[in-house]
């Protein structure tokens, strides 16, 4: 059985515009009366035409989130801190995961297109170029999370990744460490992993530090920072300091190190890179960089809300900031 909305209106005993009403969630309507209608709501089964209510009013009531992968910790935070502000006002998200691929990310985004969201989430600044254009073109608000940009699409809420590598960097050069290696993803590459890269290797080349053989492409895994312990044991030079691009990564690392009898952080520092629960957990703790991912979530969703309220924001990069955790895989008793 099709239910309409007359068929609500009758059962209610009300004009189908009072129906209306409750589905957009207006306040002219008595308690009681809404009580009814919700009532008879669940009662016939009644589903409402998004799709048409959609068109009528310009809107959807949906937001498309394209995140790296739906099961990590970091992004799972994120997309948490967006939902609640958006259910708060009505909104639902549609989320895609593209597996750190620009092609991927591609499809989602021409896929939520067909379906008319009202704005979009999406992760990084990094896309493919019909990608970006998919997005400029599509004439609804756009934000990019986790980094900021010289050139966004619309708008970005995030950090800077460079700066907070760099800026570690130089605190661990402050306590003592003098020879580098830097971890980072052997995956397809994006621009929170090539910011932080870039992040270690200026504040490298500001401290005068040696760089020769100073990079290791890993996995993003446990093993992966295992593997990269094995591969520096290889270089031949004296290393003091691993800088990890994630906290994965370096966890991994300090597990290698474990296992091979090295000790962190008296022969080996090591640290990483988003402040993940284990990096707290693991012995010993591990150094890194803090971000609110949760909060940066949040921001968005607002930011997205004054979007669709058509309000004029006062820029266009909006900088939540990071904090160093320094820890005991960094913190060698003479800096104590």
């Amino acid at each position: 059985m099709n239910v309409k909305i007359a068929d609500v209106a009758k059962l209610a005993n009300v004009g189908a515009g009072t129906v209306s009403r409750v589905l957009n969630g207006s306040s002219n309507v008595s308690p009681e009366t809404r009580k009814r209608v919700l009532a008879c709501i669940k009662e016939l089964g009644y589903m409402p035409n998004l799709v048409a209510r959609g068109l009528a009013a310009n809107r959807t009531g949906m937001i498309g989130a394209v995140i790296p992968a739906a099961g990590y910790t970091l992004h799972a935070e994120v997309v948490q801190g967006l939902s609640d502000i958006l259910h708060e006002n009505g909104i639902r998200l549609m989320i895609g995961h593209c597996g750190y691929s620009m092609e991927r990310e591609e499809q989602i985004v021409q896929a939520f297109l067909a379906r008319r969201p009202d704005a979009f989430y999406v992760t990084g600044t990094w896309h493919s170029p019909e990608t970006r254009r998919l997005l400029a073109r599509s004439g609804i608000p756009v934000v990019e999370g986790a980094n900021l940009t010289d050139d966004p699409i619309d708008y970005t809420v995030g950090y800077d990744n460079f700066e907070a590598a760099r800026q570690l960097t130089h605190l661990l050069h402050a306590r003592g460490h003098r020879h580098v290696v830097v971890v980072t993803s052997a995956g397809e590459p994006n621009d929170r992993m090539e910011g932080r890269l870039q992040g270690y290797l200026a504040g490298c080349a500001e401290l005068g530090l040696d760089t020769q053989d100073a990079v290791l492409h890993c996995q993003n895994s446990f093993m992966g920072g295992a593997d990269a312990i094995t591969r520096m044991l290889q270089i031949g030079r004296p290393i003091d300091l691993v800088l990890a691009s994630t906290d994965v990564m370096a966890v991994g690392a300090i597990l290698e190190c474990q296992r091979r009898n090295i000790i962190v952080p008296q022969q080996l520092g090591i640290a990483g890179f988003d402040d993940l629960p284990i990096a707290s957990a693991v012995n010993p703790p591990l150094t890194t960089v803090r971000v609110d991912r949760a909060g940066m979530g949040r921001k968005a969703g607002e930011v997205l809300l004054r979007l669709l309220n058509q309000e004029v924001l006062p820029t266009k990069h909006i900088d939540l900031g990071f904090e160093i955790m320094e820890r005991g895989s960094t913190r060698r008793k003479a800096d104590d």
